[in-house]
């Protein structure tokens, strides 16, 4: 294996320098699936003819703990008809990572449910597209796809596995979202996850909101997440999600923000590296060149890593660093990842964010420090010192972090798994 090698920047305030690791690798596994989604970013049905094997499969894994992996997403099509999925995923957990996997929840049974949890499968993510049966089904192009879907969520939950409740906003359920976020809240979800359609594999004919619907979208959920607690609710492909959350002062900064090409990529089938699964834009293939050369030593992602090679509205906006916008979305529109975010409908100020410095007190430091996945606890880091910045607090405290982060408790049916911001009990309520 080549010797390990990280490309670093240092930050604007020259506080720390930054790390790029594929900390967090979404893997499509294969292509194949038994439903045809409309919308499928991998226009997934039929098994790819070069699918990577067990056991490139199984070195890949190896060479991604090298580089610092701490997070794998293991989806397709759907991830369930690859046999030697729990075998991926029991050396991915071997390794240390913190594994969930991407699926449709139809072939999910207690059997197969209670084998995700004896290979060290941590969450399993579940798209739901509408709370009405036919229409969900109807979408997803299976016959009872939605009970077997609903069903899979109960059976994961039982086993005490994380389920996240994943959906795709369209023009045919925008005014379904907030229905959608109070069944997530009702089946014990994890996480609610809105994804905000790119315009890619076979969604490329099919028609994205505008960006006055996607703000007013975003807004909704900004200002409505409070209500959810503990249940996350967070946008994916929309990451100017946190510049409204900083605009009104609220929590969810230490989540979202584009993270393509500097802490996450895409694995395809036959192992081309993509910066996301929304963008099909090769860095190199793993059949080809290694994984550490394609992460350390790929012009395209040399380029994301770079804020000042960003263009447009994205390239003068004071939020690029804390937002960046989405880049999957800008390729989709501009055939390049650089270009600002069509979806986005904020006009730059040019006046620079306040960067006073943030303190912690002993206690809020201890709690920040236990959480095991480094680059979550980066992320909660810089966003809980954005959200004390946008609400002029000079010190975090205990009580500030219970304030800013949105996941700060969880249900009692995850007692059994390890919390990431579990406060101990001298502290707790």
């Amino acid at each position: 294996m080549e010797t390990q090698t990280v490309d670093t920047i240092s930050s604007e305030h020259g506080a720390h320098t930054q790390e790029f690791r594929p900390s967090l690798v979404s893997w499509n596994l294969t292509r194949r699936c038994n439903l045809r989604c409309p919308h499928c970013y991998l226009s997934a049905g039929k098994k790819a003819e070069q699918e990577l094997t067990t056991e490139e499969c199984l070195a890949l894994i190896d060479e991604m703990k090298a580089l610092g992996t701490e997070m794998v997403i293991l989806t397709g099509g759907e991830p369930l008809l690859r046999k030697d999925i729990f075998d991926i995923a029991t050396r991915c957990a071997e390794q240390g990572m913190w594994v969930v996997m991407g699926t449709n929840g139809v072939l999910i049974d207690d059997r197969v449910a209670q084998r995700m949890v004896d290979c060290g499968i941590k969450g399993v993510g579940i798209s739901i597209d509408s709370v009405d049966p036919e229409k969900h089904n109807s979408f997803r192009g299976g016959p009872n796809s939605w009970e077997h879907s609903v069903r899979a969520l109960k059976i994961c939950r039982q086993h005490g596995l994380e389920v996240l409740v994943q959906s795709t906003v369209m023009a045919s359920n925008y005014e379904e979202v907030p229905k959608l976020i109070d069944f997530a809240k009702e089946i014990g979800a994890w996480s609610f996850n809105l994804y905000f359609l790119v315009q890619t594999g076979r969604g490329q004919l099919m028609n994205d909101l505008s960006a006055e619907q996607t703000e007013s979208m975003l807004t909704h959920l900004v200002e409505h997440q409070e209500a959810y607690r503990p249940m996350l609710v967070r946008s994916k492909c929309a990451p100017h999600f946190k510049r409204l959350a900083y605009e009104r002062g609220l929590g969810g900064l230490e989540s979202g923000g584009c993270m393509a090409g500097t802490h996450y990529c895409r694995i395809t089938p036959d192992g081309d590296v993509t910066p996301c699964p929304y963008m099909d834009l090769s860095a190199g293939n793993v059949r080809d060149s290694s994984f550490t050369e394609i992460w350390n030593h790929s012009d395209l992602f040399s380029g994301l890593r770079d804020l000042e090679r960003l263009e447009g509205r994205c390239g003068a906006c004071e939020f690029n660093e804390l937002c960046g916008g989405c880049r999957c979305r800008a390729y989709a529109a501009f055939e390049n990842p650089l270009q600002e975010d069509p979806a986005c409908t904020y006009q730059p100020t040019g006046q620079p964010l306040d960067a006073h410095i943030v303190l912690w007190d002993p206690q809020a430091r201890a709690r920040l420090d236990r959480i095991p996945i480094a680059f979550i606890r980066s992320k909660v880091q810089s966003g809980l010192e954005a959200y004390a910045r946008s609400n002029s607090i000079p010190l975090i405290t205990d009580e500030i972090m219970q304030q800013g982060l949105q996941g700060d408790a969880r249900p009692k049916a995850f007692d059994k798994l390890p919390s990431f911001l579990k406060r101990p009990p001298s502290v707790q309520d």
